[in-house]
């Protein structure tokens, strides 16, 4: 039992495990572009990013992260920076997870002076490699939609800028939010973010705003990992010498022994600190 459990430490606490981990996430996300490329975000989402595999693999990189880093303890302070790093990562996959699992993408249809609180998820599209708008999905406030803007370029015809001017409908908050929904200046509220996609024209000339609705709630993980990672950096970089000129790094010696045979038990720590308490006496 004991080598069983050895031979899982030492698989998930493998540099090369790491390796080829990375090399598999490389083709994983290579393929992913290239489909954003060619057909879409949301059929990358779906084909890639979203699958169990996907996050098969995410869960063991975490888990060879974590490995790793027990695995090499104690550390000395100037290594504390590189610590941090595997956090951020830790963090940012932690991020990647609940985004994948518990996130939502889609769109919801508003006619003017009109209110809506549904949307349809995006699902794929196999014939064409595209999402298109399934499943619907009810969000805990509605969206009022006071007017629809289209502003022309002049003498072109084309379209420079399509906005919805909207109202938070929320009975459980009395202050009244509004807005101008525009590419790029999405609504923001209780976790979703309300953006401009497209607009409908329908036959009685009226038209119909075309709202993206995405819900992540990942993105704190996100931003704390990447904090995280920036101030690891800021740490390696500017901190490490000042560290490693005030305490001594640890010896190679005093970390976690490993034996020939791969164990590792409580005894062969408890020999190697007498062993040492015998060469200082």
């Amino acid at each position: 039992m004991t080598n069983i459990l050895d031979r899982i430490w030492l698989f998930f606490s493998s540099v090369k495990l790491t390796i080829v981990l990375l090399l598999i996430f490389a083709v994983a996300m290579g393929y992913g572009t290239w489909i954003e490329t060619v057909y879409s975000n949301g059929a990358a989402r779906i084909l890639i990013y979203r699958t169990w595999w996907f996050d098969l693999l995410t869960v063991i990189l975490a888990l060879n992260l974590i490995g790793c880093t027990l695995r090499r303890a104690p550390y000395s302070p100037h290594q504390y920076p590189w610590l941090l790093t595997h956090v951020s990562l830790l963090l940012i996959m932690t991020a990647s997870m609940i985004t994948n699992r518990f996130g939502m993408q889609g769109q919801m249809v508003i006619l003017e002076g009109d209110t809506e609180n549904r949307f349809g998820l995006e699902q794929l599209d196999l014939e064409n490699w595209d999402t298109m708008i399934g499943e619907e999905r009810t969000l805990p406030f509605g969206v009022h939609c006071v007017s629809f803007e289209q502003v022309m370029y002049p003498g072109t015809g084309m379209t420079s800028l399509f906005k919805s001017h909207v109202i938070v409908d929320d009975p459980g908050n009395p202050e009244r939010i509004e807005w101008d929904v525009i590419l790029n200046h999405p609504l923001s509220y209780k976790g979703y973010k309300i953006s401009q996609a497209s607009w409908i024209d329908l036959p009685d000339g009226r038209q119909a705003t075309v709202l993206g609705v995405s819900y992540d709630p990942g993105i704190p993980y996100m931003y704390a990992g990447g904090i995280l990672l920036v101030l690891s950096m800021v740490g390696i970089i500017f901190l490490k010498p000042w560290l490693k000129s005030k305490w001594p790094p640890v010896p190679r010696g005093d970390r976690m022994p490993l034996a020939e045979n791969t164990e590792m038990t409580a005894e062969l720590m408890a020999q190697s600190s007498d062993e040492k308490e015998n060469v200082s006496a």
